[in-house]
């Protein structure tokens, strides 16, 4: 038999999000579970009770709420991140800045050209990268560089783990 004509307010209304900055997850957010479903038809037998299993498994967790830390503990993991003083960084020069080495060619460093040719940048010629050399390669022929920066040689280090 059919119900009353008209709206009806449902007894449970569906929740609704606030616009822009008042917005909120309407889905349940990240705590929420997904049902678990059987896959029929599955290639192999006993497939669709293994899937079922690793649904079941692996659950989504809630998002644990933040603990108040004391400032002995803020204290203790100052500490602990303390590193040793990075060495100062020549600044930046911009760009559209006058030149700082006027009388120097601008081929110096390269191959070829004017002015001192590779060894002006610390590459010996037997240091010379071959065509096709791979990338662990060249950082860690440029890593033993004196010049080289800390970053450099700490992932020249890692590569060649």
């Amino acid at each position: 038999m059919a119900g009353k004509g008209g709206y009806q307010a449902p007894a449970k209304p569906a929740m609704q999000s606030g616009p822009g900055s008042l917005s909120q997850r309407t889905d349940g957010g990240p705590a929420s579970k997904q049902a678990m479903r059987y896959v029929s038809g599955m290639p192999n037998y006993g497939d669709g009770t293994d899937m079922m299993q690793i649904q079941g498994g692996a659950p989504m967790a809630a998002t644990p709420s933040p603990r108040p830390t004391s400032p002995s503990q803020m204290a203790q993991a100052a500490q602990q991140q303390q590193q040793p003083a990075q060495p100062q960084q020549t600044p930046v020069v911009p760009l559209t800045a006058p030149t700082q080495r006027p009388n120097e060619p601008v081929t110096t460093g390269a191959a070829t050209g004017a002015g001192a040719g590779l060894s002006a940048i610390g590459i010996q010629p037997g240091q010379v990268i071959t065509p096709g050399a791979s990338a662990k390669q060249v950082v860690q022929s440029a890593a033993m560089h004196p010049d080289a920066s800390p970053a450099l040689q700490r992932l020249a280090t890692l590569l060649g783990k």
